[in-house]
């Protein structure tokens, strides 16, 4: 039923709200793709090296392959006289080999000789012509990166579900591996409504609103690993509404800002429930309360406030988990979570979650976190000020000053 001015007459918990999104989400196909597209995607497969990496013994330090044995009691006071016989270049397969009492100058990545097994590093050597004093003892495979000790061959080197990063990256192509299977990013509509709205970049007329959510809204989607399509702004009109939701569905989600809330022009929710179904409306947290969510069309829309602050939490605490979800990533991957002390008291409203903008400062020795003073839905400097957020329970009326807290942070 509408709660078009007629008010909210009960919310949903977050955590009823979560089992509801998530159990309408589906993690999407997999899709093939060239490395160097890679970055921020999720394997859709194990990956199994044909390699070993590294492919050869090689030295991890400039100086001097040698018979471990050879060294043992070096000192500087009586150091060790070995006989240079040769030198091994980068990228060059040697051609000599180390009987008892020989060493062989060789760089940082060069393969080692045959009959080496360990390297002396240059700074523990003095070369007199081909005679070579060693002031320090090695033992075997000292200073000597073996052939497969980071990945060997026939080995699951990545393993799915694995958010591939800059390190992941290298190793996929030290393996060679120049395609890959992921799983498709979502494609998510980010739409703002509001008859008072007009796009940045020229000055607003008199009693008009810039359209900021879209442009923080589709950075949020991108930050989640999918790729925002901008939808415009819908003027306060029903038909309108309804019908860009309709053709919206050929993305894999849609987002909604504005309209959302209980006022005569907030007609996002009975847009979706009358092109779908509207599965809640209303969550019992703040801010972002008068969120929403439904199923157009077998497509996941999301009802965000149109106030910018709201729009945000609504986001991180509803749409995140979704769209990580939908790539096979836990609800919560990459937020990290600290504690810390309240730098004072915060009061809250029993029966709703209260998310508490901070920033961290260290006092002391102890991690302090600051409440944001701004404590109003439409304030984007509550954010940007922000360093995490602390969530008070909806059973809990306040919060003390000195008491530890989780903080969620950012970034």
């Amino acid at each position: 039923m509408s709660v078009r001015m007629r008010g909210f007459s009960q919310y949903t918990r977050l955590s009823e709200a979560l089992k509801v999104i998530l159990s309408k989400v589906q993690p999407l196909d997999p899709e093939s793709i060239p490395l160097e597209k890679g970055l921020g995607s999720v394997l859709a497969e194990d990956i199994v090296s044909e390699v070993d990496i590294p492919p050869f013994d090689r030295s991890a330090v400039d100086g001097y392959a040698v018979r471990a044995e050879d060294t043992f009691g070096a000192s500087a006071q009586k150091p060790v006289e070995l006989r240079v016989v040769g030198s091994v270049e980068i990228g060059v397969p040697p051609k000599i080999g180390l009987k008892k009492g020989e060493a062989a100058k060789i760089m940082t990545g060069a393969v080692m000789p045959r009959g080496s097994d360990a390297a002396v590093m240059v700074e523990n050597t003095k070369l007199d012509g081909t005679r070579l004093k060693v002031f320090a003892p090695v033992t075997p495979g000292k200073n000597v990166s073996a052939r497969g000790e980071d990945v060997r061959a026939g080995e699951i080197a990545l393993a799915k579900g694995q958010l591939l990063r800059p390190p992941e990256i290298g190793l996929l192509a030290a393996m060679g591996k120049l395609r890959i299977k992921v799983v498709r990013r979502p494609v998510v509509g980010v739409l703002a409504t509001g008859s008072e709205l007009v796009e940045p970049g020229k000055k607003p007329p008199p009693a008009k609103l810039v359209n900021a959510n879209t442009h923080s809204l589709s950075a949020c989607v991108q930050s989640c690993g999918a790729v925002p399509k901008s939808l415009g702004i819908a003027p306060d009109d029903p038909e309108v509404i309804k019908t860009i939701l309709r053709r919206s569905t050929v993305y894999d989600m849609v987002i909604v800002s504005g309209g959302s809330s209980v006022g005569e022009k907030d007609l996002v929710p009975d847009a979706i429930a009358e092109t779908g179904e509207l599965l809640f409306h209303g969550v019992a947290a703040r801010p972002g309360s008068p969120s929403g969510f439904g199923i157009v069309r077998g497509k996941p829309v999301f009802a965000l406030s149109g106030f910018p602050a709201a729009a945000l939490v609504g986001f991180e605490l509803l749409v995140r988990p979704a769209l990580l979800a939908m790539q096979c990533l836990p609800p919560d991957y990459g937020r990290c979570r600290i504690h810390a002390k309240l730098a004072r008291k915060v009061s809250s409203t029993l029966g709703r979650l209260e998310v508490v903008r901070v920033s961290l400062r260290r006092d002391k020795g102890a991690i302090l976190a600051e409440p944001i003073a701004i404590t109003g839905s439409s304030a984007f400097s509550s954010l940007t000020r922000a360093d995490g957020y602390v969530m008070v329970p909806e059973n809990v009326e306040r919060l003390e000053a000195g008491q530890e807290v989780e903080v969620v942070l950012y970034s």
